[in-house]
């Protein structure tokens, strides 16, 4: 059993024969990737971008498609507590390209493949054992997701920490609680990530096309037609947001206990 559908075959896009090119989207956790991906999926032609190096797809996709029955049986049984397993201990190379090839051979679209990219699992997957992202996808188009109020960045990553809840459509398992601690903690995790891109995308080179929450939310089909345009996409139709925003009046109330 799949925890996320999206990762099955029912979701997958017909096979691709454009030419292959690949983008990330550079984020750190609640700045609105998510809701960015889930409108270029929707939008048609630029792939199907997911965060397909977190633990709980890296599991999906070793039960789906893992290489052997014995892998495909131990994946089955990471859920919960046990789900930051998956992905863990040292893969080689090429296992990494293997699970990175099988998925952008069922997700892209347009020549495109997509990839949300946390930076805390850009370090686990490239950094910090010195691999290149571009010797498994090739060249890559950078997208740099940010978001300028890191306060209230910082309280929706708290509050997702605790509830367990990260998108609209999934239940929260438990009741978060004003946490003054786990927020400034999200508060340092976030600044430190945050340089951690800019010092990685500097040190290449690299050209790169920002997206500011902020911006998603004043002006949501100039935003992300901009994205498009920027993929090759210009005049595509912006499909309206399919994730709500998680904000309320709780969100409002941490952030007035945070900012004294």
């Amino acid at each position: 059993m799949l925890l996320d559908p999206r990762n099955g075959p029912d979701f997958d896009l017909p096979p691709d024969t454009g030419p292959r090119q690949a983008y990330v989207l550079a984020s750190v956790p609640r700045s609105g990737s998510t809701l960015l991906a889930r409108a270029l999926w929707e939008a048609g032609g630029v792939g199907a971008p997911k965060e397909y190096l977190n633990p709980m797809q890296i599991r999906d996709w070793e039960v789906r498609l893992g290489a052997s029955a014995a892998r495909r049986g131990l994946h089955r049984l990471l859920r919960g507590p046990l789900l930051p397993l998956a992905g863990r201990g040292r893969w080689p190379r090429e296992r990494l390209a293997g699970h990175l090839e099988r998925v952008r051979a069922r997700r892209s679209s347009g020549g495109w493949f997509g990839l949300k990219l946390h930076h805390h699992h850009f370090r686990h997957w490239f950094g910090d054992r010195g691999w290149d992202p571009e010797a498994m996808l090739g060249p890559i188009t950078w997208v740099r997701v940010l978001r300028e109020d890191r306060e209230a960045q910082a309280v929706s990553w708290a509050r997702a920490l605790q509830t367990g809840q990260w998108a609209s459509w999934q239940d929260p398992r438990r009741t978060a609680r004003y946490d003054a601690r786990l927020v400034r903690r999200c508060l340092v995790a976030i600044a430190r990530q945050e340089a951690g891109w800019e010092a990685w995308l500097d040190a290449r080179g690299a050209a790169v096309h920002v997206v500011r929450y902020e911006a998603l939310v004043a002006d949501w089909e100039g935003t992300v037609g901009a994205l498009l345009a920027h993929l090759g996409r210009e005049g595509a139709g912006v499909p309206a947001p399919s994730l709500a925003r998680q904000a309320d009046e709780v969100s409002e109330a941490w952030l007035r206990r945070l900012r004294g």
